[in-house]
């Protein structure tokens, strides 16, 4: 009898708990670039994800096509996990993306494709993985003076690449 009263109450708790917290896994469908993907949430509905924290070679930038490939490589057609914190000024959802417990926005900045985004920085631990990349020249930082992303951006729109 009471093995029965703890069977009914597991089962009731675990519905309960699965019910109360909203599910931020997603399929990823699409990889825009080093930073950018698109995923599928619960209800097959399509959501643009900027990886918090980093900032990638944009794509006509040198190392912007190897970047979106290694992004693809981490997780293009997975099941990921998204910690969300808000959305960016273009409406895309701000997430630090899990697949299978590796956080991918951090392997990105220590394979060396992708920076640091100082700008909007709260965890030291992407410093030290850039520093890393940049001692090892791994990835983007192989070249003698990469030009960070934003920096890139001012003078595409300066000279209107």
């Amino acid at each position: 009898m009471i093995k029965n009263i703890f069977l009914i109450l597991f089962v009731f708790l675990t519905a309960l708990s699965a019910h109360s917290r909203p599910s931020n896994t997603c399929l990823v469908i699409g990889i825009s670039d080093g930073d950018t993907i698109t995923c599928l949430m619960i209800g097959n509905k399509p959501i643009k994800v900027r990886l918090e924290e980093i900032d990638a070679p944009e794509r006509n930038q040198p190392f912007g096509k190897k970047s979106k490939q290694q992004l693809s490589k981490l997780i293009y057609k997975r099941r990921v996990t998204l910690k969300i914190s808000g959305q960016d000024r273009y409406k895309r959802t701000l997430a630090t993306v899990y697949y299978n417990g590796k956080n991918i926005n951090l392997e990105m900045v220590k394979s060396g494709m992708a920076w640091a985004y100082r700008q909007y920085l709260r965890q030291p631990v992407y410093l030290y993985a850039q520093q890393k990349a940049q001692s090892q020249r791994l990835g983007l930082w192989a070249e003698h003076s990469p030009i960070p992303p934003h920096e890139w951006r001012k003078q595409e729109k300066k000279y209107g690449f």
